[in-house]
Parts: C-alpha cells; sequence; structure tokens
C-alpha cells in the first residue's frame, strides 16, 4: 500500500486540527476548518485563536489555554466558536507540545458537537423536561429576534387564559397593552444589544392582557441565547406580580397617611401641595390651618386612649365637610390642614366657617359629650408660595384668630 501523506490525513479529519502558539496566535491548520467555520485555513493563519470564541466562553477559553501549558493533554472543553451567520458549539482538546521543536505550539482537536446538543436537547428525557415547563409556576417563552413568539409553556393558559397555539407565530407585544408596547421593545433592543457575558438579564414591567379582558401586571426577565446554537432566541421568563403590586401600593399608602386618623401624613401633605403649586398660578389654593382647642385638657384628664379616640373622630368629621379632590392631612398632635384646590372653591373665610360648623357640634365619649373649640385660619396661594410657605402662612392666621378669642389649648 502506498505511504498515507500525513497532511491529507490530517484535512479529511471531520475535527478541525488547530496549532497555536502559547500566545494563542494560529501557525497551522487543517483544511477542515472550511467546513467548521466557513472560512479557508488560509484566511486564520496569523490571526489569534481566541478571536473565534463566544465572549461569554472567553474566560474559561482563556484559563484552559493557560492551564494546558502545564499538562500533556487538557481537559475536554465545550464552548462557542464563530461561524458564517452565527455561532457553533464545539469541543476543543489541546495537547501540549510546546517543548517538541517540530511543532513547538498547542495542538487542538476542535470537534463540532451542535447537532449532538440539539439531539440531547430535544431527546434526552423530553417528557419530564416538557412537563417540568409546562407546569412551572412562572411563564417561560422563547422569542425570535423580531419579537415573534416561537413557543410558550402551558403557564400561558393558566396565568392568561390563551391557547398557546394562538399565540405561537405572533408578536409577543400582541399580549401587552398598548402603552406597555414601546417599554417591552426598549427591553428587547437592550437584551439583543447588550453583551450578555456583562450583562444581568433585561428585565420590564408590563400589564398583559388576560383572554377575559383585565390587564395583569408582569414582571417579564429576558436573557439572549440567540448566539446559543442550541436555542437561537430570545428567552423570556413572566411572573405574575400583582399582589406584589398590591403590596407596593399598600406600603405606599402606610408610608403616606397618620396611622392614627388615616388622614394624609405631613410627608404626604408637602408632596400634594407641591404639584398643586406647581401647576402655576391658575390653579389657585386655599390652605386651612386646624387647632383643636381644650384637647390637652380632655387628653389629660381622661386618658391617651380616650384622647386617640377623639382626635379619630375629628378626622371623620374634617372628611365629612370636605369634597372630593379636597385633602385632609393631620400636621402633628391635635394640629390639622386641609388643601382645597381650584374649581368651586369656596374662598377662605367660607372654609374656616365650614371646618368650626362642623366641630361646634359635641362629640360622644365614654358616655358623655365632650365640646371641642377649634380654631381655624384660612389663606389663599400667591404666585411663588411653596408648600413651607403656604402653611406658615395658613398657622399664622390661625394664630391671628385664637388671639381674637376662639379660645385657648
Amino acid at each position: 500500500m502506498d505511504a498515507v501523506s500525513a497532511r491529507a490525513v490530517l484535512d479529511a479529519n471531520p475535527d478541525v486540527i488547530v496549532v497555536i502558539d502559547a500566545a494563542g496566535q494560529v501557525r497551522w491548520v487543517s483544511a477542515g476548518v472550511v467546513r467548521l467555520t466557513g472560512r479557508r485555513a488560509g484566511d486564520w493563519l496569523g490571526s489569534n485563536v481566541i478571536d473565534l470564541v463566544h465572549p461569554e466562553d472567553l474566560q474559561i477559553a482563556l484559563l484552559s489555554m493557560a492551564s494546558v501549558q502545564n499538562k500533556t493533554v487538557g481537559t475536554p472543553l465545550e464552548l462557542r466558536v464563530v461561524v458564517d451567520g452565527g455561532w457553533k458549539m464545539v469541543e476543543v482538546i489541546a495537547a501540549n507540545r510546546l517543548d517538541d521543536p517540530e511543532i513547538a505550539g498547542l495542538v487542538l482537536s476542535i470537534r463540532d458537537v451542535t447537532e449532538r446538543r440539539r439531539w440531547e436537547v430535544a431527546a434526552n428525557q423530553t417528557e419530564r423536561f416538557r412537563s417540568l415547563v409546562q407546569n412551572a409556576a412562572s411563564l417561560t417563552m422563547m422569542l425570535k429576534p423580531s419579537g415573534q413568539v416561537e413557543s410558550v409553556s402551558g403557564a400561558l393558559s393558566r396565568m392568561l387564559g390563551h391557547d398557546p397555539e394562538r399565540v405561537e407565530g405572533h408578536p409577543l407585544e400582541g399580549l401587552v397593552v398598548e402603552e406597555d408596547r414601546p417599554a417591552l421593545r426598549a427591553a428587547m433592543e437592550r437584551s439583543l444589544s447588550a453583551p450578555v457575558w456583562q450583562s444581568p438579564p433585561t428585565t420590564v414591567e408590563v400589564s398583559m392582557m388576560h383572554a377575559m379582558g383585565r390587564a395583569v401586571p408582569f414582571e417579564l426577565s429576558l436573557v439572549n441565547l440567540v448566539d446559543d446554537p442550541t436555542v437561537g432566541a430570545l428567552v423570556v421568563s413572566g411572573h405574575d406580580i400583582t399582589q406584589l403590586r398590591a403590596t407596593q401600593e399598600a406600603l405606599t399608602d402606610m408610608a403616606n397617611r397618620d396611622p392614627l386618623t388615616g388622614l394624609a401624613n405631613r410627608s404626604s401633605l408637602d408632596h400634594h401641595l407641591g404639584r398643586l403649586l406647581a401647576a402655576g398660578a391658575s390653579r389657585r389654593v386655599v390652605v386651612a390651618f386646624v387647632d383643636l382647642d381644650g384637647f390637652k385638657a380632655v387628653n389629660d384628664a381622661m386618658g391617651h386612649l380616650v384622647g386617640d379616640r377623639l382626635l379619630r373622630a375629628v378626622a371623620d368629621r374634617l372628611r365629612g365637610v370636605m369634597r372630593d379632590g379636597d385633602v385632609t392631612a393631620r400636621y402633628g398632635g391635635d394640629e390639622f390642614v386641609v388643601v382645597v384646590p381650584a374649581g368651586g372653591m369656596p374662598d377662605s373665610g367660607a372654609l374656616c366657617r365650614r371646618i368650626e360648623d362642623a366641630m361646634a357640634v359635641p362629640f360622644p365619649v365614654q358616655n358623655a359629650e365632650v365640646v371641642l373649640g377649634v380654631s381655624v385660619g384660612a389663606v389663599s396661594s400667591l404666585p411663588g408660595d411653596t408648600p413651607e410657605s403656604l402653611i406658615a402662612r395658613a398657622d399664622q392666621a390661625m394664630y391671628e384668630r385664637k388671639r381674637l378669642g376662639a379660645g385657648s389649648d
């Protein structure tokens, strides 16, 4: 038999053989590289083998290249390499021949395992994996870079009442309320453009439409696996955050309310008044500062529990005389502030009389009736007013009315 050409055998080998120096520069490559990457062997000479590697796999490739220089044969490594039109999954085994004068390099044997991995994903324990995904509590789907749904888990039916088969092949934004679609598109653009090896999943909160017509708040997490040969898509997981939103709103409400009376607290008052004043001079605002006269004596004589009940009764009475859109706040102790925005608004004097009349009716407390005096000062907003200056002027007006004989604390 004629002698077999070693070069011919290497070029016919289904695996690609690459020789690199200690720095990763390609010194020789078999002809099979064209089958793997679509580029001729000559195109790789002088380049660095690291340029082939997917950025997300770069760190492990560098570590492996460094460690094999202290071994004879390295550990098999799976990573993604660039090819025309995308990426392939390969298995790489390196042999250290740096000390061999005829080679003086690392010999890499590179095998394309893309199809094998696809088969394993599709065939190995398929039913178990499908059952896991279909019955998971969160929604899972795969999206094309265009936003079209390739596949979606059965959670879609449980969570949103839609038939997965009717959703697949259509854009995901068709399930998202119209006002949230720009946010979804922006999140997809960020996920597709971000270097995934440096970035966490892209998250976005959107409201998705239930088949029954109601909007359900969701948090979507997008992971860019478009370059992964076995996936080739954006992987999206979705969580119903209805309860989370309700909890957040409850916590926000608690942070903005006085715990004893349920009225707005001082922080909420400042924020609300600031928004009204920011609307401009055309949005005139009347602010009334309310101070209870005689409350301290009742509190000291009958105890704090009675005093607390009395403050809650005062708060209820103030709510009862104010209009929708007005804001009543507990400013501190036995002081209250009422904010009346423009629109059918009484003048400051009329507002004071309305509050005084409401407070003039005795309060039933422990089989007795308690009469509280009240001092009210009200002012209208002026150009340049801030929440602080407007409340301070109302407070001063209240003390002026008290000085003129409305009673003592």
